[in-house]
């Protein structure tokens, strides 16, 4: 049997962090424990930052954070990885990002996602000034919620580095999806 999708603990943990920031800690506590099964809820207490959570226990926390607090599930995940991938570019690695080139970005957009989750490839390449495509493949039928945030990251990262107007998109493609991203340098 194949091994579900897993994400990274220290990265979910990080979400954590800028999810309660962003909705209360006392309302993600509420969340979880009504709405979650307790497996669920005990495997996103006790992650560690060696930790591989499922990535589908993940989800369902942000559904049942999103659904207690009346927010749109993907718009929140959006909000809760742009300011985890905010935070960790509050560094030196911003003012490096604003003389990195756009290929430069772009090539380093798997090492960052193969360190977050267990299943699938990222690839990426430009296709002209101001344009990327991020192929993920080795994922059938990725859930929306798992696209979100790599579109989130991607975005982030580019404005993050200087790039204006960013704009992202995607495909299901049959083994993954196709995620286009246009900025203004």
């Amino acid at each position: 049997m194949d091994e579900p999708p897993r994400a990274n603990g220290a990265l979910i943990a990080e979400e954590r962090r800028a999810l309660e920031a962003l909705v209360g800690a006392d309302l993600v506590r509420r969340a979880l424990d009504a709405r979650v099964p307790p497996e669920v809820r005990e495997a996103y207490e006790t992650l560690t930052a060696i930790s591989r959570i499922p990535t589908d226990y993940v989800e369902q926390v942000y559904y049942a954070v999103a659904e207690e607090a009346g927010l749109d599930p993907l718009e929140m995940h959006h909000d809760v990885v742009r300011a985890g991938v905010e935070r960790a570019l509050k560094t030196v690695w911003r003012v490096l990002l604003r003389f990195t080139s756009d290929a430069a970005i772009v090539r380093r957009a798997p090492l960052f996602f193969n360190r977050g989750l267990s299943k699938g490839t990222l690839e990426a390449q430009m296709l002209g000034p101001g344009e990327a495509e991020i192929r993920l493949t080795g994922w059938p039928g990725v859930p929306r919620m798992q696209v979100n945030g790599i579109e989130a990251g991607i975005q982030t990262v580019l404005e993050c580095s200087g790039r204006q107007d960013v704009q992202v998109s995607h495909d299901r493609t049959l083994d993954g999806c196709r995620i286009v991203a246009r900025w203004r340098a």
